[in-house]
């Protein structure tokens, strides 16, 4: 799989929540919580807004 340019998004989240995603990712496949949290958001718009991630997606494949 061919690796994409990584840009920086800053969040801040609530201790306890930062401390249940470490504990998800130490069961879960994920590598890290970066990891997580890529997987989470593409999930979260696949979902909530499939054409608009869809095009997007489109997109970046014409790109390529």
């Amino acid at each position: 799989m061919e690796k994409k340019e990584l840009t920086n998004l800053n969040i801040k989240v609530p201790r306890t929540l930062k401390e249940l995603i470490a504990k998800y990712v130490k069961c879960d496949l994920h590598t890290n919580a970066s990891d997580f949290t890529r997987d989470a958001l593409r999930e979260k718009l696949q979902r909530d807004a499939p054409e608009l991630y869809k095009r997007l997606f489109q997109e970046a494949q014409a790109v390529e």
